[in-house]
């Protein structure tokens, strides 16, 4: 006979051998493994970002920063950094025909990744919407409110960070952890648990954070522009950590576990991404979009390959392309990937079928995409803004002229042989740009090889194909596009559309890598493991080199000093308006509106005399450290050798006053006043 105690005490027994089970070769065990190689690649992110960023140096992560401030104050989507060809664009639209200086609307930038930036300064600020470090207007009880008031009475609320904790804590404690224990926790429940309970986490950061300013401090200040930094560790680094989430579910579906652990490490673990995790700019937005994209239609083509719920492969594709069309609204140049996806479509629904899938895609993508094309046509007559005027940019007739500097632009010297020179030519510059310098060489030699492998699963084949189509397609439209030079000793650049597809190329790199590790048959797991170690390693060899290197300096000078822009723009007023080379600086550190210097000396005589009085001219080191004969007598900057000649200015140019370069403290800037505004008081009205 059984002892009663015994018996009662067999449950308790059962539950603690299935925890130990579950601990340690269960779904715990996959759970402590998953958190510990998240901790890792974010604890490294984080390492890199303190090693290697000072500020931002590229001109669009600044000019959508600005744009992100605008719209958290109020100010709409309206831009500080006013370039010559939209005011042509403007001037020439028959509903304006005004070059609207006072609030310029932007039409070079889509809208969705200035909005996130906007959203996450409004979060930092706890919800100060008003311009500068001003404390918001008081508000008496009974009063009416207007709608930022609440909203800043309700950001304003002090126990937001306790009430982000526990709903965390709550959701793991009650939600997960006894489901787990128990083993009624399904496999694909824990990654959507994880991202809930990150979340929350993330909010509970973002509201103990201490506020941030955008008043760029002193020269002497131990730190950079907070705002700087905002962007990169509130947004770049979590959505590469998200890029790498994506990429490892992907995998998974694709292959296995193993290959999707393998492909988010390697895909985080790449310079490259590291770099574009710094940089400010929109590509690992852009890239989310893309990689929730390819996921749906990884799901949607499993269901029709098993014959199961086809309704719901039916709306998975359509949103697919609705999610290609968020990613248009991110980048411009990403919604190009509606063109391999809708030829994916097209196979995986048939002939029949899959034309009329293909052209609901469609209509899906312009369901988000139409009403900002529309905007756009609204105030420019042009769907794309000015994102198009990049075909033109350096054509080989046009060599001296910066588009988008010119207030009178000549767009029928561009011819249609002349564009695809300048495309042959951007192609060989990209084909011929080393991969194993950025440290995707070893990755890269895994895809290509994979292209000549035949996987068993038509699935995984047909989505190898689709990301070389889509690769291939974002070749061709950066060729014609073109590609910004990139800054001293970074990898990331603007207008590089192939690493969108880094997470496909990555994953397939990786299982390729598996396959050959199974055909050498080491069954040894400490030499197996030291074979995985040695591909890992390969690939993250540039990043430790340039964690053990030198550190970053504080600021990204040469060009940008952003003390000195803001010592410079603090002697104009708020209203004035001033010109410079490097306008996306002014706007972003210096806070005024400024207007990219126009080609021509005459243009700029022009917008002084019949637009709006220029205040100020500001030259930075874009100019001053230019070759002389080569880059200023015989390039775009010719119009002004004489001013940089002799670093005097004409008789009939309207800014007569230099601020004295001692001011500058040994920065190379040359800044010239229409008075001596650093002495004189600015005149009575």
């Amino acid at each position: 006979m059984s002892n009663p105690e015994e018996e009662k005490l067999r449950p308790i027994q059962a539950a603690i051998q299935d925890t130990v089970h579950s601990l340690d070769i269960g779904i715990g065990q996959r759970v402590l493994r998953g958190v510990l190689l998240a901790v890792t690649l974010g604890a490294l992110l984080l390492l890199y970002a303190g090693n290697q960023f000072s500020s931002l140096r590229y001109p669009e992560a600044m000019d959508q920063a600005q744009l992100g401030r605008n719209l958290l104050r109020g100010d709409g989507y309206t831009t500080q950094f006013i370039r010559p060809l939209s005011m042509w664009q403007l001037m020439n639209c028959p509903r304006w025909r005004n070059t609207m200086l006072q609030k310029h609307p932007d039409l070079m930038n889509p809208p969705a990744y200035p909005v996130l930036i906007g959203t996450l300064f409004y979060m930092v600020q706890k919800g100060a919407l008003w311009p500068g470090d001003e404390p918001p207007p008081s508000w008496k009880w009974g009063e009416p409110q207007t709608m930022r008031q609440r909203m800043f009475e309700l950001m304003s609320w002090p126990y937001w960070t306790w009430t982000f904790s526990i709903i965390a804590a709550v959701w793991l404690l009650l939600g997960v952890l006894p489901r787990a224990l128990r083993m009624r926790l399904r496999k694909g429940e824990l990654p959507w648990h994880a991202a809930g309970i990150l979340f929350f986490l993330m909010l509970f950061a973002l509201f103990w954070a201490p506020t941030t300013s955008f008043t760029v401090p002193p020269e002497q200040a131990p730190t950079g522009f907070g705002p700087d930094r905002w962007i990169v560790y509130g947004l770049g680094i979590p959505l590469t950590l998200i890029n790498g989430w994506l990429t490892y579910f992907i995998a998974r579906r694709l292959f296995d576990r193993r290959v999707g652990v393998m492909a988010a490490a390697l895909f985080v673990l790449s310079e490259a991404i590291c770099q574009y995790a710094i940089s400010g700019l929109n590509v690992m937005f852009a890239m989310m979009w893309l990689c929730l994209a390819t996921f749906a239609l990884v799901v949607a083509n499993d269901l029709l390959t098993q014959e199961r719920r086809p309704v719901i492969a039916l709306l998975l594709t359509l949103l697919s392309g609705a999610i290609i069309g968020a990613a248009f609204l991110v980048k411009y140049s990403a919604g190009w990937l509606l063109l391999p996806a809708c030829v994916l479509a097209w196979r995986m629904w048939g002939l029949g079928r899959g034309g009329w899938v293909a052209l609901a895609m469609v209509a899906m993508f312009l369901s988000l995409a139409g009403p900002w094309m529309a905007r756009n046509y609204w105030r420019c007559n042009n769907p794309f803004g000015l994102a198009d005027t990049g075909i033109y940019e350096k054509v080989p007739s046009l060599l001296r002229d910066n588009l988008q500097r010119s207030l009178e632009p000549n767009f029928a010297a561009a011819t249609l042989p002349l564009i695809l020179n300048k495309a042959c030519r951007n192609a060989r510059e990209i084909w011929t740009d080393s991969p194993w310098a950025t440290g995707s060489g070893v990755i890269l030699a895994f895809f290509a090889a994979s292209l000549f492998y035949r996987f068993r699963r038509s699935s995984v084949h047909r989505f190898k194909w689709f990301t070389v189509g889509s690769t291939a397609t974002f070749f061709l439209v950066t060729c014609v596009l073109g590609l910004q030079p990139r800054p001293p000793n970074c990898l990331a650049q603007e207008g590089n559309l192939l690493v969108l597809m880094a997470p496909l190329i990555t994953m397939y790199g990786a299982a390729l890598f598996f396959t050959m590790l199974d055909r050498l048959q080491i069954f040894v797991p400490l030499w197996r493991g030291c074979v995985v170690a040695l591909f890992v390693a390969a690939t993250a060899l540039p990043v430790g080199l340039r964690l053990i290197g030198p550190t970053a300096d504080r600021y990204a000078y040469p060009p940008y000093f952003p003390p000195k822009i803001a010592q410079a723009t603090s002697y104009l007023d708020a209203q004035e308006f001033m010109a410079s080379d490097q306008p996306w600086a002014v706007a972003w550190y210096g806070n005024r509106r400024c207007f990219w210097i126009p080609m021509h000396r005459k243009q700029f005589y022009n917008i002084n005399d019949l637009h709006q009085h220029i205040s100020a001219l500001l030259l930075t080191p874009i100019t001053l450290n230019r070759r002389f004969l080569s880059e200023i007598m015989f390039d775009e900057w010719w119009p002004w050798a004489d001013i940089l000649r002799f670093l005097k200015v004409p008789q009939d140019f309207p800014l007569k006053e230099a601020i004295p370069p001692e001011r500058f403290e040994g920065v190379n800037m040359l800044f010239f006043c229409d008075r001596k505004r650093w002495v004189d008081p600015a005149p009575s009205k």
